[in-house]
């Protein structure tokens, strides 16, 4: 068991809006918590966005072009304790499928990695 996990297991990253179009810029947000009994230090999730031609929610079997990376810093954690309100802003991307991902905790390995797949619209 990893000991960063997703605030909202069910929702773990969304975008800010349920509707984004080609010219939009958005925000991906999510939240981690801290799922073990112990405190944890600062650490750095990672986002990357990438395109996924055959549509959502393409294959992990493929390879699919990074349209954007960014590594975003969280403050250490007590132990059960929740993590702010990550909200990186983005795009605007051309109209077709993107996957989100997102992987907490990526520097130490200590987090969940999960992504979700939007449609981004025409103008």
């Amino acid at each position: 068991m990893t000991d960063i996990g997703f605030g909202n297991p069910e929702n773990p990253i969304v975008p800010s809006a349920t509707i984004i179009r080609e010219t939009d810029s958005f925000q991906v947000q999510w939240s981690a918590v801290n799922r073990s009994g112990a405190d944890v230090a600062a650490f750095t999730d990672r986002l990357v966005i990438t395109s996924i031609p055959e549509g959502c929610p393409g294959s992990d079997s493929a390879e699919h072009p990074v349209v954007f990376e960014k590594d975003l810093d969280e403050p250490a954690l007590a132990a059960g304790e929740g993590g702010p309100l990550q909200d990186p802003t983005v795009g605007p991307f051309a109209a077709g499928a993107y996957r989100l991902m997102v992987t907490l905790a990526e520097d130490t390995g200590a987090g969940d990695s999960t992504f979700n797949c939007i449609n981004i619209d025409p103008a």
